[in-house]
């Protein structure tokens, strides 16, 4: 030992050597390969730690022992108390229990609380389900625009729409025509609608522009593509109206519309329908280039 004993200090090696008496239970014959030093400072160590056994130590008194059984009692009786489910509010009958009205109405409550949010929970799974494959079915007529776009020369299925005139100073104008898509293979019928809509088909609005912007679009060698969920307002407008143009699409419960854009991405503008800065349901002239027009 490199320090004296009464001081209690070990130096490293010794805590070394006390280390490896742990680990073998200060079984000193366990411990293996010792040189005359090590084994020396080894049963100083144990020699040291027996003066621990013969320590003095007072005996507790009865008293002590007494209180401390009585607070672990006192403890073990107010955890019971707490587990304990209180029967003092049912009455018995010779026929069993009755349960009193202001216990059968807070049940009552308590199963009106989770039957309520269960619908709650139920009702926004369906609409993220809803919302998710209705820009699935975005996606896929997206992907038959660009496949019949490859297949003619970069050109879009358009057709006319005479009802529009009135709005685009009294010429009909060109709106993509889906349906074509569907007549000539390049995507399911059923993809046409969203699901959120109700019905068959109708519940998409179309890119709809002058065939003087067509011919630009194409002349200029750009894809655009762009849906919407349906323009809640484009009736209105027909019939001579001045409807608020950032009015949703009724079609995820006025929460926002899905929309493809030209880049292929379906994401879903909540709740104004304006893409950069362009409010998608009217002609607002604020676009020097390109102002997006849906329509159905």
């Amino acid at each position: 030992m490199t320090e004296p004993i009464d001081h209690l200090k070990l130096s490293k090696a010794d805590s070394e050597m006390l280390d490896r008496l742990v680990d073998v239970g200060f079984e000193i014959d366990q411990l293996e390969y010792l040189s005359t030093e090590e084994q020396q400072r080894a049963r100083s160590i144990l020699a040291m730690l027996g003066l621990l056994d013969a320590y003095p130590v007072e005996e507790a008194s009865e008293t002590l022992v007494d209180a401390t059984l009585a607070r672990i009692d006192q403890y073990e009786s107010k955890r019971s108390e707490r587990m304990h489910i209180s029967t003092s509010e049912i009455e018995t009958t010779s026929s069993g229990f009755r349960i009193r009205m202001p216990d059968l109405m807070s049940v009552a409550a308590m199963v009106l609380i989770a039957v309520s949010v269960f619908v709650m929970i139920s009702r926004s799974a369906r609409e993220k389900s809803i919302q998710t494959e209705c820009a699935s079915n975005m996606a896929m007529v997206g992907r038959g625009l660009v496949n019949y776009a490859v297949d003619h020369k970069g050109s879009m299925p358009t057709t006319s729409a005479a009802s529009l005139g009135s709005l685009f100073g009294g010429t009909a104008p060109e709106r993509t025509d889906v349906e074509l898509l569907a007549e000539e293979g390049y995507c399911e019928h059923d993809y046409l609608n969203c699901p959120g809509h109700g019905g068959e088909s109708g519940g998409f609005s179309y890119q709809t522009q002058s065939a003087d912007m067509w011919e630009n679009i194409r002349s200029q060698g750009r894809l655009f593509i762009i849906i919407a969920d349906r323009n809640p307002i484009l009736d209105d407008l027909l019939a001579g109206g001045t409807p608020d143009p950032l009015t949703p699409s009724a079609n995820h419960g006025s929460l926002g519309q899905n929309h493809l854009r030209d880049d292929g991405s379906t994401p879903m503008a909540a709740p104004a329908p304006v893409i950069g800065g362009d409010m998608i349901w009217i002609l607002d002239g604020k676009n020097n280039g390109l102002d997006i027009f849906l329509t159905h």
